[in-house]
C-alpha cells in the first residue's frame, strides 16, 4: 500500500480520536457543572483533563500533521477551501494549546486545593463557574465539524 494511503489512515483515525475526546469532553463538561459536591467536581475535571491528555491534544496534533501532509501531496495548498481549513485548524490548536488546556490544568488544580481544604476556594469558584472556556471548547467541536466538511466536499 503507498505512503499517502497509511498518511490518509493515520489522519482519518487521528481526526476520529480528536472529535472522540472533543465531545466526550462536552458530555463530561455538563456533568461536571451539575455536580453538587466538591468531589464530584474534581472528579470530573479529572475526567476532563484525562480526554485532553490521551485524546484531544495527541489527536490535534497528529491529525494536523497528517492533514497539512495530505494537503501538500494532493493539493500544493492551492485550493481556497485548504486555506480556510489550515487557518480554522491553526486557530483551533491555538485555542486549545494556549487556552483551554491551561485552564483546564489550573481549574483543576485549584479544585484539588479546594478538596483539601474542605471546601469551594474563591478561586476555585471563580474558575469552575466561568462560562467562557466551556463555549470556546464547544466551538472547537463545531470547528471539528466544519472541517469534517471541508474534507468531504472539497468545495
Amino acid at each position: 500500500m503507498p505512503v499517502g494511503r497509511w498518511l490518509l489512515l493515520l489522519h482519518v483515525v487521528s481526526a476520529m480520536w480528536l472529535a472522540s475526546g472533543t465531545f466526550a469532553g462536552a458530555v463530561v463538561r455538563a456533568q461536571t457543572r451539575r455536580a453538587l459536591s466538591i468531589s464530584e467536581k474534581v472528579f470530573g475535571l479529572h475526567l476532563a483533563w484525562r480526554l485532553m491528555a490521551v485524546f484531544i491534544l495527541p489527536g490535534a496534533v497528529a491529525a494536523g500533521l497528517s492533514g497539512v501532509e495530505l494537503a501538500r501531496r494532493s493539493y500544493g495548498f492551492r485550493p481556497a477551501w485548504v486555506h480556510g481549513s489550515l487557518a480554522l485548524y491553526g486557530l483551533m490548536l491555538a485555542l486549545t494549546l494556549f487556552y483551554l488546556a491551561p485552564r483546564l490544568s489550573r481549574t483543576r488544580r485549584a479544585g484539588v486545593a479546594s478538596l483539601a481544604a474542605g471546601s469551594a476556594t474563591p478561586e476555585f469558584q471563580a474558575l469552575a463557574g466561568a462560562k467562557l472556556p466551556g463555549i470556546l471548547a464547544d466551538l472547537n467541536a463545531l470547528g471539528i465539524v466544519l472541517l469534517a466538511l471541508l474534507m468531504t466536499l472539497r468545495p
